[in-house]
């Protein structure tokens, strides 16, 4: 395999170096101090310059508002933003959204992704993942289990 990086994907780092490291990262110390929640104004601005910079939603293809990229280009551009942990949510790359879209896009309905992925890709929705239940403790999603019980002609 070729791991050599795109020019697409080192232009995209070319912005992205100083964005993370020169608006993202001095959020940090005030994320720490006063929490997720004192900064949304301020990473909501931050958003919509990842918008603008046409990288919102990296792991999307570009028909759904993201930047198309493959998973050897998604893996630099984490690695840029993961130099800060606010970096994944100002690009709409966070866990759990960006599994769930990717979920969604692979294996959702044309009505599933038009109710759910396009408010997700576009950052106007978020979502969950639950992993835990009473019998099977743990984060493990492999330890999940479920009934279903037919009541007539549903379950």
């Amino acid at each position: 395999m070729d791991f050599s990086l795109s020019e697409k994907v080192l232009q995209i780092a070319q912005k992205l170096r100083p964005f993370v490291d020169g608006e993202i990262v001095p959020l940090e110390p005030r994320l720490f101090a006063e929490g997720f929640g004192a900064l949304e104004p301020e990473l909501e601005r931050l958003r919509g310059r990842a918008r603008e910079m046409g990288l919102f939603s990296p792991q999307l293809p570009a028909a759904w508002g993201g930047a198309g990229l493959s998973l050897l280009e998604l893996a630099h551009v984490g690695e840029i933003l993961g130099r800060s942990p606010l970096g994944h949510y100002v690009f709409n790359a966070q866990a759990p959204d960006s599994g769930n879209m990717e979920l969604l896009l692979q294996h959702g309905t044309a009505a599933q992704k038009e109710r759910w992925l396009r408010p997700l890709a576009q950052g106007d929705l978020r979502s969950c993942f639950g992993m835990t239940e009473p019998e099977f403790a743990g984060s493990n999603p492999v330890w999940l289990g479920t009934t279903a019980r037919r009541e007539g002609e549903t379950y």
